[in-house]
């Protein structure tokens, strides 16, 4: 085991009261050893992932095949384990499409949004190259909210 997972693994049942007794040091400490297995695990899970894709693919793809079904739920045998996979359903809508039906809706006289969702959005990289003229316009539509904070801890360089 690693140093970091052995770390979190010492608080990982710290409830946020005795967390919060920990000194800045340690709290520097805790978030870096956190990042470290965090990144560990991820990692494990891909090639864990891509190895039971390889090992078992071509027979979860050939039980799919057999019971008609490109979704849902698949067990397949693995000596002592029952493998169950789920396969889960990914819609992407053509946008393109989406648009021209959203036309002819409206040019025949009904509610789009009662037929979709509708949305704007401004990317904040095309935002900040336009011209302050373009941008003036539209500022009164874009809302500034505060999102989650993000901690970053580093030790004090010394004085």
């Amino acid at each position: 085991m690693s140093e970091a997972m052995r770390a979190v693994s010492a608080w990982v049942d710290l409830s946020v009261a005795e967390l919060m007794t920990l000194t800045p040091m340690q709290t520097l400490r805790a978030v870096e050893h956190l990042e470290a297995a965090t990144a560990g695990l991820d990692t494990l899970r891909r090639n864990l992932d891509a190895a039971l894709d390889a090992t078992y693919g071509e027979r979860i793809r050939r039980a799919c095949a057999e019971a008609g079904q490109d979704v849902g739920l698949v067990d397949i045998d693995a000596d002592e384990v029952c493998l169950r996979v789920a396969i889960a359903e990914q819609v992407a809508w053509d946008q393109t499409q989406l648009a021209a039906m959203a036309a002819r809706i409206a040019k025949g006289g009904e509610c789009v949004e009662a037929y979709l969702d509708i949305t704007y959005d401004i990317p904040e990289t095309r935002w900040s190259q336009w011209p302050p003229t373009l941008r003036d316009s539209f500022a009164r539509a874009r809302l500034v909210t505060p999102g989650p904070p993000t901690y970053r801890l580093r030790p004090r360089d010394p004085v």
